[in-house]
């Protein structure tokens, strides 16, 4: 089963959110931070999970454990159910890819043992506000 950590960063001056992604399985360590665009840290928290997930079908990898600091997306698949327009959007996107795979649990993890996914969030989003402030 592969392991998939993923944390987002956002800032509000620019607003910008970026993502971090690991997903480690045997042979595959896959590691890459993404550029989100302008939204808060709950959206790019999803943004982040959809990324993850594609990428890990695209990886071919059919079992997968999620770690993640965001308790409202955890929740979220504990009790299958979202109010949220914007998070139910994510949440319907991400559900059928959860559905393709043998094995999919999510489960929350603090920060301090989701730090490679943190620390490549928060240093694409400091490079992505230092290329903003360049230009």
């Amino acid at each position: 089963m592969a392991k998939v950590y993923i944390d987002a960063a956002a800032g509000l001056k620019p607003k910008l959110a970026c993502g971090g992604v690991i997903i480690k399985d045997g042979a595959v360590n896959y590691e890459e931070s993404v550029m989100l665009g302008e939204m808060d840290n709950h959206e790019a928290e999803w943004a982040t999970l959809e990324f993850a997930l594609n990428k890990a079908a695209e990886l071919g990898i059919k079992s997968v454990i999620v770690y993640t600091d965001s308790k409202i997306i955890v929740d979220t698949f504990d009790k299958q159910h979202v109010k949220n327009k914007v998070f139910k959007s994510y949440y319907n996107r991400v559900l059928p890819l959860t559905n393709a795979l043998d094995m999919f649990i999510i489960t929350h993890t603090p920060r301090k043992n989701n730090r490679g996914a943190d620390k490549m969030a928060k240093d694409r989003l400091y490079k992505e506000r230092k290329n903003l402030n360049s230009n």
